[in-house]
């Protein structure tokens, strides 16, 4: 979780713009030549808010890194109701190597994408042997986070499944304020519906008693989980960041 000093100096440096490849966790300590001439050589795919994915985001056998914006992966339940199961920022990635089907997605602002074939990863990490591992561990990431997904989802009320993916999402997302971690993913409480399996008149109402009982404060789309919440229910979160 970053501190809003952090947040504010990050900003400074990215927007507006493209995440630059030295900043993705799966280029971590290779060498600025090499990210400098794959920087140069790697398209952008640009993908605006409420249209259809782009054809060339959905090519077999690519690696797809979000250099910009922010996307929502989904899945649809047996009853074929969307599901969000995880969210994309940029540095995230997904992947149709190996013939695999890419994941359902959806733009949840402006994105921009860069591809990157199987062959030229391939020949990548033959000449870099770190990104394979950083590979790895990006998709090792994943599999936790959604592992702690599915854990969520299982909750039986939609009030507890609610307050767990706010948390879950702050950790990863939010700011550390000193009343609490803020997220401001600028989501719509149909979205949110979305991402814990339930209709938005459902997520509304479960909004409701959270708000009241103090656990989370919404200031339009923007969230703050109290530190005290914070540490409830995650008692695993950073907490060195309570008092920026």
């Amino acid at each position: 979780m970053r501190s809003a000093g952090e947040e504010r100096a990050l900003e400074g440096r990215s927007a507006p713009g493209l995440i630059r490849l030295s900043r993705v966790s799966l280029f971590a300590d290779l060498p600025p030549s090499r990210l400098a001439r794959l920087e140069e050589r790697l398209p952008v795919v640009r993908w605006l808010y409420g249209t259809p994915r782009p054809a060339g985001l959905a090519i077999p056998d690519h690696l797809y890194v979000v250099r910009e914006g922010r996307l929502a992966i989904f899945e649809r339940s047996t009853s074929g109701h969307p599901v969000i199961v995880a969210i994309l920022d940029p540095g995230g990635i997904y992947s149709t190597l190996g013939g695999a089907e890419g994941p359902g997605l959806d733009a949840l602002e402006d994105a921009a994408l860069s591809p990157i074939p199987g062959p030229l990863l391939e020949a990548l990490v033959a000449r870099e042997p770190r990104l394979a591992r950083n590979l790895a561990e990006v998709f090792s990431e994943r599999l936790a986070m959604l592992r702690e997904t599915a854990v969520v989802l299982a909750e039986m009320r939609v009030e507890d499944r609610l307050r767990a993916r706010v948390l879950q999402l702050a950790e990863r997302f939010g700011v550390a304020t000193p009343a609490g971690a803020r997220l401001d993913l600028g989501l719509t409480h149909a979205q949110w519906g979305l991402l814990v399996g339930a209709a938005r008149e459902s997520v509304t109402l479960a909004f409701g008693p959270l708000r009241l009982r103090g656990e989370l404060v919404l200031e339009g789309r923007t969230i703050t989980v109290p530190w005290e919440v914070v540490h409830r229910y995650r008692p695993i979160a950073e907490t060195s960041d309570e008092g920026a």
